[in-house]
Protein backbone atom coordinates (compact mmCIF):
# COMPACT_ATOMS: atom_id res chain seq x y z
CA UNK A 1 0.00 0.00 0.00
CA UNK A 2 1.32 3.22 -1.11
CA UNK A 3 0.36 6.34 1.25
CA UNK A 4 0.15 9.89 0.20
CA UNK A 5 1.31 13.91 1.72
CA UNK A 6 0.55 16.71 -0.25
CA UNK A 7 4.35 17.92 1.69
CA UNK A 8 6.37 15.65 3.64
CA UNK A 9 9.06 17.20 6.02
CA UNK A 10 11.62 15.04 6.73
CA UNK A 11 13.28 15.94 10.28
CA UNK A 12 11.39 17.70 13.02
CA UNK A 13 14.85 19.66 14.63
CA UNK A 14 13.93 23.78 14.13
CA UNK A 15 13.79 24.32 10.62
CA UNK A 16 11.54 21.26 10.11
CA UNK A 17 9.35 22.30 12.83
CA UNK A 18 9.05 26.39 12.29
CA UNK A 19 8.51 25.02 8.42
CA UNK A 20 5.20 23.00 9.83
CA UNK A 21 4.23 25.50 11.78
CA UNK A 22 3.88 28.63 9.46
CA UNK A 23 2.49 25.78 6.53
CA UNK A 24 -0.25 24.40 9.47
CA UNK A 25 -1.40 28.17 10.43
CA UNK A 26 -1.89 28.12 6.72
CA UNK A 27 -4.38 25.62 6.51
CA UNK A 28 -1.73 23.15 5.35
CA UNK A 29 -0.87 20.29 7.50
CA UNK A 30 2.05 18.74 6.23
CA UNK A 31 3.60 15.46 7.27
CA UNK A 32 7.01 15.51 9.27
CA UNK A 33 9.17 12.49 10.38
CA UNK A 34 12.28 12.78 12.11
CA UNK A 35 15.01 9.25 12.72
CA UNK A 36 15.47 10.05 16.01
CA UNK A 37 13.51 9.77 19.55
CA UNK A 38 10.78 12.46 21.07
CA UNK A 39 12.90 12.26 24.47
CA UNK A 40 16.41 13.71 22.55
CA UNK A 41 17.67 16.52 24.30
CA UNK A 42 20.13 18.46 21.60
CA UNK A 43 21.99 21.63 23.75
CA UNK A 44 24.65 22.57 21.13
CA UNK A 45 22.72 25.36 19.43
CA UNK A 46 21.54 27.95 22.68
CA UNK A 47 21.73 31.51 20.65
CA UNK A 48 18.23 33.54 19.60
CA UNK A 49 19.24 35.93 17.90
CA UNK A 50 16.75 39.59 17.39
CA UNK A 51 15.18 38.57 14.04
CA UNK A 52 14.43 35.22 15.24
CA UNK A 53 12.68 36.01 18.08
CA UNK A 54 10.35 38.18 15.66
CA UNK A 55 10.02 35.57 14.03
CA UNK A 56 8.89 33.69 17.25
CA UNK A 57 6.97 36.76 18.18
CA UNK A 58 4.74 36.60 14.59
CA UNK A 59 4.38 32.81 15.76
CA UNK A 60 3.19 33.25 19.35
CA UNK A 61 5.91 32.05 20.95
CA UNK A 62 8.42 34.74 21.81
CA UNK A 63 7.48 35.76 25.26
CA UNK A 64 7.91 31.93 26.33
CA UNK A 65 11.32 31.63 25.25
CA UNK A 66 12.24 34.50 26.59
CA UNK A 67 11.05 33.21 29.45
CA UNK A 68 12.81 29.88 29.54
CA UNK A 69 16.35 31.45 28.46
CA UNK A 70 18.68 33.96 29.47
CA UNK A 71 18.59 37.48 27.75
CA UNK A 72 22.53 38.70 27.22
CA UNK A 73 23.19 42.09 26.09
CA UNK A 74 27.16 42.51 25.32
CA UNK A 75 29.81 40.47 24.13
CA UNK A 76 33.02 41.51 26.54
CA UNK A 77 36.30 39.96 25.01
CA UNK A 78 39.49 40.02 27.31
CA UNK A 79 43.18 38.77 26.69
CA UNK A 80 44.32 37.33 29.80
CA UNK A 81 42.92 39.76 32.28
CA UNK A 82 42.90 42.94 29.84
CA UNK A 83 39.71 43.77 28.50
CA UNK A 84 39.83 44.26 25.02
CA UNK A 85 36.51 45.48 24.40
CA UNK A 86 32.54 45.42 24.95
CA UNK A 87 30.39 44.60 21.81
CA UNK A 88 26.79 45.83 22.58
CA UNK A 89 24.52 43.05 20.43
CA UNK A 90 21.07 46.05 22.23
CA UNK A 91 21.66 48.11 19.33
CA UNK A 92 19.84 45.86 16.80
CA UNK A 93 16.49 48.00 15.61
CA UNK A 94 14.24 45.32 16.75
CA UNK A 95 11.37 45.21 19.24
CA UNK A 96 13.79 42.41 20.67
CA UNK A 97 17.26 44.12 21.07
CA UNK A 98 19.09 41.03 22.77
CA UNK A 99 20.97 37.95 22.29
CA UNK A 100 18.68 34.98 23.80
CA UNK A 101 20.64 31.77 25.19
CA UNK A 102 18.09 29.27 25.25
CA UNK A 103 19.29 25.55 24.88
CA UNK A 104 17.84 23.63 21.69
CA UNK A 105 15.67 21.13 23.07
CA UNK A 106 13.99 23.92 24.63
CA UNK A 107 13.72 26.07 21.42
CA UNK A 108 12.08 22.33 20.11
CA UNK A 109 9.92 21.42 22.87
CA UNK A 110 7.93 25.17 22.50
CA UNK A 111 7.93 24.65 18.41
CA UNK A 112 6.76 21.06 18.94
CA UNK A 113 4.37 21.89 21.47
CA UNK A 114 2.94 25.14 18.98
CA UNK A 115 2.58 22.64 15.74
CA UNK A 116 1.18 19.69 17.96
CA UNK A 117 -1.67 22.87 18.66
CA UNK A 118 -2.04 23.42 14.86
CA UNK A 119 -2.80 19.29 14.67
CA UNK A 120 0.43 18.43 13.36
CA UNK A 121 1.68 15.08 14.28
CA UNK A 122 5.62 14.78 14.44
CA UNK A 123 6.46 10.81 13.67
CA UNK A 124 9.59 9.74 15.61
CA UNK A 125 11.56 6.63 14.80
CA UNK A 126 11.05 7.27 11.06
CA UNK A 127 13.69 7.68 8.25
CA UNK A 128 13.56 8.40 4.74
CA UNK A 129 15.72 5.34 2.83
CA UNK A 130 15.42 6.77 -0.84
CA UNK A 131 13.11 8.93 -3.15
CA UNK A 132 12.72 9.13 -7.20
CA UNK A 133 11.20 11.65 -8.47
CA UNK A 134 8.23 11.83 -10.76
CA UNK A 135 7.25 14.80 -13.04
CA UNK A 136 4.05 15.31 -10.08
CA UNK A 137 4.90 13.71 -7.29
CA UNK A 138 8.06 12.59 -5.32
CA UNK A 139 8.44 8.40 -4.33
CA UNK A 140 9.59 7.99 -1.10
CA UNK A 141 10.67 5.00 0.96
CA UNK A 142 10.58 5.51 4.50
CA UNK A 143 11.64 2.84 7.19
CA UNK A 144 10.42 3.04 10.42
CA UNK A 145 11.65 2.17 14.10
CA UNK A 146 9.99 -1.58 14.23
CA UNK A 147 11.83 -2.18 11.05
CA UNK A 148 8.50 -2.18 8.32
CA UNK A 149 8.65 -0.43 5.25
CA UNK A 150 6.50 2.60 3.53
CA UNK A 151 5.86 3.70 0.18
CA UNK A 152 4.54 7.41 0.17
CA UNK A 153 3.87 9.81 -2.31
CA UNK A 154 4.35 13.36 -1.96
CA UNK A 155 3.88 16.06 -3.89
CA UNK A 156 6.79 18.18 -2.37
CA UNK A 157 9.87 16.70 -0.24
CA UNK A 158 11.21 19.20 2.36
CA UNK A 159 15.30 18.08 3.24
CA UNK A 160 14.96 19.59 7.14
CA UNK A 161 17.40 16.73 8.32
CA UNK A 162 20.73 18.16 9.23
CA UNK A 163 24.26 18.58 7.78
CA UNK A 164 24.53 14.64 6.54
CA UNK A 165 20.75 14.80 4.83
CA UNK A 166 19.67 11.69 3.62
CA UNK A 167 17.03 13.94 1.52
CA UNK A 168 20.35 15.76 -0.24
CA UNK A 169 22.20 12.94 -0.99
CA UNK A 170 19.49 10.94 -2.27
CA UNK A 171 18.29 13.54 -4.30
CA UNK A 172 21.80 14.24 -5.90
CA UNK A 173 22.00 17.16 -5.01
CA UNK A 174 25.90 17.75 -4.61
CA UNK A 175 27.98 20.74 -1.85
CA UNK A 176 31.01 22.35 -2.02
CA UNK A 177 32.88 21.42 1.15
CA UNK A 178 35.72 22.68 3.18
CA UNK A 179 37.44 21.59 6.59
CA UNK A 180 38.28 24.39 8.37
CA UNK A 181 40.43 21.96 10.73
CA UNK A 182 39.58 23.58 13.76
CA UNK A 183 38.79 21.35 16.94
CA UNK A 184 36.14 22.64 19.54
CA UNK A 185 34.68 21.35 22.69
CA UNK A 186 31.89 22.53 24.65
CA UNK A 187 30.19 21.37 27.55
CA UNK A 188 27.65 22.91 30.52
CA UNK A 189 29.27 22.97 34.14
CA UNK A 190 28.85 24.63 37.26
CA UNK A 191 31.64 27.25 38.53
CA UNK A 192 31.66 29.97 41.47
CA UNK A 193 32.20 33.03 38.84
CA UNK A 194 32.67 36.91 39.50
CA UNK A 195 31.21 37.56 35.70
CA UNK A 196 28.00 39.60 35.29
CA UNK A 197 25.34 36.68 33.93
CA UNK A 198 23.97 39.12 31.08
CA UNK A 199 26.76 38.65 28.83
CA UNK A 200 28.81 36.51 26.24
CA UNK A 201 32.45 36.72 28.02
CA UNK A 202 35.37 35.26 25.13
CA UNK A 203 39.40 34.90 26.51
CA UNK A 204 41.81 35.14 23.99
CA UNK A 205 44.93 32.74 24.77
CA UNK A 206 48.02 32.11 22.57
CA UNK A 207 46.63 28.69 21.87
CA UNK A 208 43.56 29.26 21.19
CA UNK A 209 40.06 30.72 22.72
CA UNK A 210 37.55 30.03 25.27
CA UNK A 211 33.57 31.47 26.01
CA UNK A 212 31.73 31.33 28.52
CA UNK A 213 27.95 32.04 28.73
CA UNK A 214 25.61 31.68 31.31
CA UNK A 215 22.78 28.74 30.60
CA UNK A 216 19.25 28.52 32.70
CA UNK A 217 19.77 26.62 36.35
CA UNK A 218 23.16 28.41 36.79
CA UNK A 219 24.98 26.67 34.43
CA UNK A 220 27.62 27.40 32.31
CA UNK A 221 28.52 27.08 28.77
CA UNK A 222 31.58 26.40 27.87
CA UNK A 223 33.16 26.05 24.20
CA UNK A 224 37.01 25.76 24.05
CA UNK A 225 38.94 25.48 20.76
CA UNK A 226 41.40 23.10 20.88
CA UNK A 227 45.42 23.32 19.54
CA UNK A 228 44.61 21.13 16.29
CA UNK A 229 41.61 19.17 14.85
CA UNK A 230 41.58 16.17 16.86
CA UNK A 231 39.42 16.48 19.89
CA UNK A 232 38.38 14.03 22.59
CA UNK A 233 35.28 12.08 21.72
CA UNK A 234 33.78 13.29 24.86
CA UNK A 235 35.03 16.00 26.61
CA UNK A 236 35.16 15.62 30.50
CA UNK A 237 35.52 18.23 33.36
CA UNK A 238 39.56 17.94 33.11
CA UNK A 239 39.49 18.70 30.02
CA UNK A 240 37.68 21.96 30.29
CA UNK A 241 39.33 22.81 33.64
CA UNK A 242 42.65 22.85 31.30
CA UNK A 243 41.30 25.06 28.41
CA UNK A 244 40.25 27.74 31.57
CA UNK A 245 43.29 27.70 33.64
CA UNK A 246 45.58 28.32 30.55
CA UNK A 247 43.50 30.66 28.93
CA UNK A 248 41.63 32.73 31.21
CA UNK A 249 41.92 34.04 34.84
CA UNK A 250 38.96 32.58 35.99
CA UNK A 251 39.12 29.64 39.15
CA UNK A 252 39.22 26.36 36.86
CA UNK A 253 37.23 24.22 39.24
CA UNK A 254 34.49 23.39 37.35
CA UNK A 255 31.97 20.51 38.43
CA UNK A 256 28.85 18.89 37.41
CA UNK A 257 29.02 18.50 33.69
CA UNK A 258 25.64 18.10 32.45
CA UNK A 259 26.20 17.54 28.87
CA UNK A 260 29.47 17.97 26.97
CA UNK A 261 30.21 17.35 22.96
CA UNK A 262 33.02 18.08 20.45
CA UNK A 263 33.56 18.45 16.19
CA UNK A 264 35.75 19.84 13.94
CA UNK A 265 34.56 22.94 12.14
CA UNK A 266 33.23 22.21 8.61
CA UNK A 267 31.58 24.37 6.25
CA UNK A 268 29.36 23.30 3.34
CA UNK A 269 26.73 24.98 0.54
CA UNK A 270 24.32 22.55 -1.04
CA UNK A 271 24.83 24.03 -5.03
CA UNK A 272 20.89 24.21 -5.10
CA UNK A 273 18.40 24.87 -2.64
CA UNK A 274 15.63 23.68 -4.89
CA UNK A 275 15.55 20.65 -7.83
CA UNK A 276 12.08 19.76 -8.78
CA UNK A 277 9.94 19.08 -6.12
CA UNK A 278 12.72 18.54 -3.30
CA UNK A 279 13.62 21.80 -1.23
CA UNK A 280 16.65 22.07 1.07
CA UNK A 281 16.37 24.15 4.81
CA UNK A 282 18.66 24.79 7.52
CA UNK A 283 21.72 22.63 8.06
CA UNK A 284 20.85 20.40 4.58
CA UNK A 285 21.84 23.27 2.67
CA UNK A 286 23.89 24.82 4.94
CA UNK A 287 26.86 23.98 7.69
CA UNK A 288 29.42 25.78 9.01
CA UNK A 289 31.12 26.40 12.79
CA UNK A 290 28.99 27.61 15.58
CA UNK A 291 30.93 30.77 16.75
CA UNK A 292 28.94 33.61 16.15
CA UNK A 293 25.29 31.46 16.60
CA UNK A 294 23.81 32.17 12.86
CA UNK A 295 23.28 28.33 12.35
CA UNK A 296 19.93 27.41 14.08
CA UNK A 297 19.02 31.04 13.27
CA UNK A 298 19.60 31.21 9.38
CA UNK A 299 18.02 27.76 9.10
CA UNK A 300 14.77 28.83 10.86
CA UNK A 301 14.85 32.01 8.70
CA UNK A 302 15.16 29.38 5.43
CA UNK A 303 11.58 27.92 6.71
CA UNK A 304 10.05 31.35 7.25
CA UNK A 305 10.72 32.42 3.77
CA UNK A 306 9.68 28.72 2.47
CA UNK A 307 6.12 28.33 4.54
CA UNK A 308 4.18 30.92 2.68
CA UNK A 309 4.99 30.15 -0.71
CA UNK A 310 5.01 26.67 -0.45
CA UNK A 311 1.38 27.02 1.63
CA UNK A 312 0.43 29.07 -1.80
CA UNK A 313 1.65 27.03 -4.33
CA UNK A 314 0.17 23.87 -2.35
CA UNK A 315 -3.65 25.28 -2.05
CA UNK A 316 -3.38 26.26 -5.67
CA UNK A 317 -3.12 29.63 -4.77
CA UNK A 318 0.24 30.51 -6.87
CA UNK A 319 2.43 28.85 -10.01
CA UNK A 320 4.77 26.14 -8.75
CA UNK A 321 7.21 28.83 -10.08
CA UNK A 322 6.91 30.65 -6.93
CA UNK A 323 8.47 28.18 -5.50
CA UNK A 324 11.75 29.32 -7.74
CA UNK A 325 12.38 32.21 -5.40
CA UNK A 326 12.73 30.62 -2.87
CA UNK A 327 16.22 29.61 -3.60
CA UNK A 328 16.71 33.02 -5.28
CA UNK A 329 15.96 34.85 -1.76
CA UNK A 330 17.56 32.51 0.43
CA UNK A 331 21.26 31.22 -1.52
CA UNK A 332 22.76 34.11 -1.62
CA UNK A 333 21.84 35.07 2.36
CA UNK A 334 23.14 31.31 3.51
CA UNK A 335 26.41 31.53 1.28
CA UNK A 336 27.36 35.03 2.53
CA UNK A 337 26.95 33.37 6.38
CA UNK A 338 29.10 30.63 5.13
CA UNK A 339 31.55 33.02 4.42
CA UNK A 340 31.25 35.51 7.13
CA UNK A 341 31.50 32.56 9.67
CA UNK A 342 34.73 30.74 8.19
CA UNK A 343 36.31 34.52 8.35
CA UNK A 344 35.19 34.99 11.89
CA UNK A 345 36.33 31.28 12.69
CA UNK A 346 39.73 31.91 11.75
CA UNK A 347 40.40 35.45 13.24
CA UNK A 348 38.76 34.06 16.16
CA UNK A 349 41.41 31.36 16.55
CA UNK A 350 44.05 32.42 14.56
CA UNK A 351 47.40 31.36 17.40
CA UNK A 352 50.36 33.03 15.21
CA UNK A 353 51.43 36.03 16.70
CA UNK A 354 50.70 38.39 13.49
CA UNK A 355 46.71 36.83 14.11
CA UNK A 356 46.81 38.04 17.63
CA UNK A 357 48.34 40.96 17.47
CA UNK A 358 45.77 42.27 14.58
CA UNK A 359 42.73 40.43 16.44
CA UNK A 360 43.49 42.35 19.88
CA UNK A 361 43.83 45.63 17.56
CA UNK A 362 40.99 44.91 15.89
CA UNK A 363 38.90 44.68 18.72
CA UNK A 364 39.55 47.29 20.67
CA UNK A 365 39.35 49.68 17.78
CA UNK A 366 35.81 48.04 16.92
CA UNK A 367 34.59 48.70 20.54
CA UNK A 368 35.54 52.18 20.67
CA UNK A 369 33.61 52.69 17.38
CA UNK A 370 30.10 52.98 17.71
CA UNK A 371 29.09 53.09 14.59
CA UNK A 372 30.54 50.06 13.87
CA UNK A 373 29.23 48.45 17.25
CA UNK A 374 25.81 49.09 15.69
CA UNK A 375 26.52 47.51 12.46
CA UNK A 376 27.61 44.50 13.63
CA UNK A 377 24.99 43.93 16.35
CA UNK A 378 22.28 44.19 13.56
CA UNK A 379 24.53 41.86 11.63
CA UNK A 380 24.44 39.44 14.71
CA UNK A 381 20.86 39.60 15.24
CA UNK A 382 20.12 39.15 11.18
CA UNK A 383 18.99 42.53 10.77
CA UNK A 384 21.42 42.78 7.63
CA UNK A 385 19.49 40.03 5.22
CA UNK A 386 17.36 41.73 2.34
CA UNK A 387 15.94 40.72 -0.53
CA UNK A 388 15.95 43.91 -2.52
CA UNK A 389 17.62 42.18 -5.53
CA UNK A 390 14.40 39.86 -5.64
CA UNK A 391 12.57 39.72 -8.39
CA UNK A 392 9.37 39.73 -5.80
CA UNK A 393 9.88 43.05 -4.71
CA UNK A 394 9.31 46.17 -6.38
CA UNK A 395 8.93 50.33 -5.13
CA UNK A 396 7.47 53.28 -6.74
CA UNK A 397 9.07 56.11 -4.16
CA UNK A 398 10.35 59.36 -4.85
CA UNK A 399 11.72 61.68 -2.59
CA UNK A 400 9.56 64.59 -1.99
CA UNK A 401 9.54 67.74 0.56
CA UNK A 402 9.53 66.87 4.03
CA UNK A 403 6.84 67.76 6.31
CA UNK A 404 7.16 69.61 9.19
CA UNK A 405 5.94 66.53 11.30
CA UNK A 406 8.38 64.11 9.66
CA UNK A 407 11.88 62.70 10.82
CA UNK A 408 14.22 63.38 7.25
CA UNK A 409 17.00 60.90 8.44
CA UNK A 410 14.51 58.35 8.07
CA UNK A 411 13.76 57.33 4.54
CA UNK A 412 12.16 53.82 5.54
CA UNK A 413 12.67 50.47 4.65
CA UNK A 414 13.44 49.59 1.21
CA UNK A 415 11.28 46.89 -1.26
CA UNK A 416 12.97 43.77 0.19
CA UNK A 417 13.95 45.16 3.49
CA UNK A 418 12.44 44.30 6.86
CA UNK A 419 9.70 46.46 8.33
CA UNK A 420 9.91 48.52 11.40
CA UNK A 421 7.83 48.43 14.32
CA UNK A 422 6.04 51.24 15.66
CA UNK A 423 2.96 51.43 18.43
CA UNK A 424 -0.14 53.24 17.58
CA UNK A 425 -3.53 54.22 19.05
CA UNK A 426 -7.00 52.13 19.12
CA UNK A 427 -9.92 53.13 20.92
CA UNK A 428 -8.68 50.53 22.85
CA UNK A 429 -5.66 51.55 24.13
CA UNK A 430 -1.98 51.04 22.10
CA UNK A 431 -0.69 48.44 20.06
CA UNK A 432 2.14 47.24 18.01
CA UNK A 433 2.36 47.35 14.42
CA UNK A 434 3.83 44.16 14.46
CA UNK A 435 1.28 42.34 16.12
CA UNK A 436 -1.47 44.03 13.57
CA UNK A 437 1.11 42.06 11.42
CA UNK A 438 0.47 38.74 12.70
CA UNK A 439 -2.19 37.29 11.03
CA UNK A 440 -1.26 34.83 7.92
CA UNK A 441 -1.33 36.90 4.68
CA UNK A 442 -0.04 39.67 3.31
CA UNK A 443 -0.80 43.28 5.04
CA UNK A 444 -1.03 46.26 3.01
CA UNK A 445 -0.57 49.48 5.01
CA UNK A 446 -2.00 52.56 4.28
CA UNK A 447 -0.34 55.32 5.73
CA UNK A 448 -2.99 58.09 5.11
CA UNK A 449 -0.49 61.34 6.77
CA UNK A 450 -2.97 63.95 7.44
CA UNK A 451 -6.00 62.51 6.14
CA UNK A 452 -8.44 62.22 8.54
CA UNK A 453 -11.85 62.76 6.60
CA UNK A 454 -13.80 59.54 7.02
CA UNK A 455 -15.66 59.12 3.94
CA UNK A 456 -12.01 59.65 1.66
CA UNK A 457 -10.23 57.10 4.19
CA UNK A 458 -13.13 54.73 3.72
CA UNK A 459 -13.19 55.18 0.08
CA UNK A 460 -9.10 54.50 0.48
CA UNK A 461 -9.73 51.09 2.61
CA UNK A 462 -12.40 49.55 -0.01
CA UNK A 463 -10.30 50.25 -2.84
CA UNK A 464 -7.69 48.91 -0.42
CA UNK A 465 -9.79 45.40 -0.25
CA UNK A 466 -10.32 45.58 -3.97
CA UNK A 467 -6.68 45.67 -4.95
CA UNK A 468 -5.87 42.53 -2.16
CA UNK A 469 -8.11 40.37 -3.62
CA UNK A 470 -8.74 38.22 -0.74
CA UNK A 471 -4.65 38.19 -0.28
CA UNK A 472 -4.66 39.85 3.32
CA UNK A 473 -5.40 42.12 5.00
CA UNK A 474 -5.56 46.12 4.72
CA UNK A 475 -4.94 49.02 7.57
CA UNK A 476 -5.11 52.36 7.74
CA UNK A 477 -2.75 54.62 9.94
CA UNK A 478 -3.36 58.46 9.97
CA UNK A 479 -1.63 61.30 12.22
CA UNK A 480 -5.01 62.65 13.26
CA UNK A 481 -7.53 61.56 15.47
CA UNK A 482 -9.67 58.42 14.66
CA UNK A 483 -12.62 58.96 12.83
CA UNK A 484 -15.78 59.53 15.18
CA UNK A 485 -17.58 57.14 13.28
CA UNK A 486 -15.83 53.42 14.88
CA UNK A 487 -14.24 52.03 11.01
CA UNK A 488 -12.31 49.11 11.51
CA UNK A 489 -8.55 48.56 10.40
CA UNK A 490 -8.05 52.32 10.82
CA UNK A 491 -5.05 53.55 13.79
CA UNK A 492 -3.82 56.85 15.02
CA UNK A 493 -0.48 57.53 14.67
CA UNK A 494 -0.57 60.46 16.85
CA UNK A 495 2.98 61.12 17.61
CA UNK A 496 3.95 59.80 13.97
CA UNK A 497 6.16 57.22 15.34
CA UNK A 498 4.97 54.87 12.40
CA UNK A 499 5.06 57.71 9.58
CA UNK A 500 8.53 58.40 10.42
CA UNK A 501 9.83 54.47 11.03
CA UNK A 502 8.47 54.20 7.26
CA UNK A 503 9.61 57.45 5.75
CA UNK A 504 6.53 58.73 5.14
CA UNK A 505 6.04 62.18 4.01
CA UNK A 506 2.58 61.85 2.25
CA UNK A 507 -0.17 59.36 1.75
CA UNK A 508 1.93 56.61 0.54
CA UNK A 509 1.01 52.32 0.43
CA UNK A 510 3.66 49.89 1.82
CA UNK A 511 2.41 46.01 0.94
CA UNK A 512 4.01 43.32 3.64
CA UNK A 513 4.88 40.09 2.97
CA UNK A 514 3.91 36.77 5.22
CA UNK A 515 7.39 37.00 6.06
CA UNK A 516 7.26 40.50 6.80
CA UNK A 517 10.18 41.96 4.86
CA UNK A 518 8.71 44.76 2.32
CA UNK A 519 7.41 43.54 -0.78
CA UNK A 520 5.94 46.98 -2.11
CA UNK A 521 5.99 49.90 -1.62
CA UNK A 522 4.64 53.66 -3.33
CA UNK A 523 4.24 56.84 -2.34
CA UNK A 524 0.85 57.76 -3.57
CA UNK A 525 -2.21 56.16 -3.09
CA UNK A 526 -1.70 53.99 -6.67
CA UNK A 527 -3.16 50.73 -6.43
CA UNK A 528 -2.17 49.73 -9.67
CA UNK A 529 1.14 48.27 -8.33
CA UNK A 530 -0.53 46.09 -5.97
CA UNK A 531 -2.18 44.04 -8.61
CA UNK A 532 0.87 43.99 -10.06
CA UNK A 533 2.82 42.66 -7.21
CA UNK A 534 0.52 39.58 -7.00
CA UNK A 535 0.55 39.01 -10.40
CA UNK A 536 4.33 38.69 -10.74
CA UNK A 537 3.82 36.62 -7.61
CA UNK A 538 1.52 34.49 -9.82
CA UNK A 539 -1.08 34.31 -6.73
CA UNK A 540 -4.33 33.50 -7.65
CA UNK A 541 -7.12 34.83 -5.41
Amino acid sequence: MTTKADILIVGAGPTGLVLAIDLARRGVIPRIIDAGRADHRESRAVSIVARSLEMLDDLGLAQAAIERGVALHTLNFYQGTTALAEMDVTAVDSPFPLDLCIPQWQTVALLRERAEELGVTIEWGTRLVGQQAGEHSVSVELGHEDGHGERCETRWLIGADGAHSTVRETAGITRKRTDLKRGFILGDVVADWPLTRDRFHVYFGKSGLVAVFPMVGGYWRILASTPDDRPPRTPGLDDFAAYVAERTPLDSHVRDLQWSSSFVARESLADRLRQGRVLLAGDAAHSHSPVGGQGMNTGMQDAYNLGWKLALVATGRAEESLLDSYEAERWPVVKSVVEATSATTKAATGSTLVARRVRRHALRLFGRLNPVQQRLSNAFGEHLVHYRDSDLVFERWHESQARAWSDVACAGPEAGELVRDAYMETREGPVALRHILRTPGHHLVLFAADTTDSATLAAWRASAHEAMAGHGEVHVITRGHLPHDPMDGVFADLRSEAHNRYGVRRPSLYLIRPDKYVGFRGDSVDFTPVNDYFRALGARP
